[in-house]
């Protein structure tokens, strides 16, 4: 089967939901919204045009890595898998909800600047400590 990949650069618009299910997996997730922006040439300004919202999911470690970094408001850069589920609301009517599992995500840095903290053995890389160093300080 065919995987449909996007990348998206937009801002959080809700805030962060977290579910942990039983067998003790986290997903985080949230709203992202990427408006488009033109120029108008007959008014010689910058206007929003077209907006998409999709409901972004995080798992294992990019949950981790949401809930320890961003909030709402924040502009990112998202990559996942993107797909369209279909389901059915309590008030009996059919929905849809455009969504994208997300493999990679981070800050946008046309509009913020970051301190990156490496985690894991990552971490042990970058300083020159050994991995286990790294993981006993966790």
């Amino acid at each position: 089967m065919f995987e449909t990949h996007l990348t998206v650069a937009g801002k959080v618009l809700s805030e962060l939901t977290r579910h942990t299910f039983p067998s003790g997996e986290e997903k985080m997730s949230f709203r992202l919204g990427a408006r488009e922006r033109r120029f108008d040439r007959d008014r010689q300004e910058w206007g929003d045009g077209d907006q998409v919202v999709l409901t972004v999911n995080c798992w294992r470690r990019v949950a981790e890595g949401v809930r320890l970094s961003l909030a709402k408001g924040d502009s990112v850069v998202v990559m996942g898998r993107y797909f369209v589920r279909e389901y059915t609301a309590s008030n009996g009517e059919r929905r849809i909800s455009n969504e994208l599992d997300a493999r990679a995500i981070g800050p946008d840095l046309a509009w913020c600047s970051v301190v990156v903290e490496r985690r894991g053995s990552l971490a042990a890389v970058s300083t020159g400590t050994s991995a286990e160093e790294v993981v006993a300080a966790a």
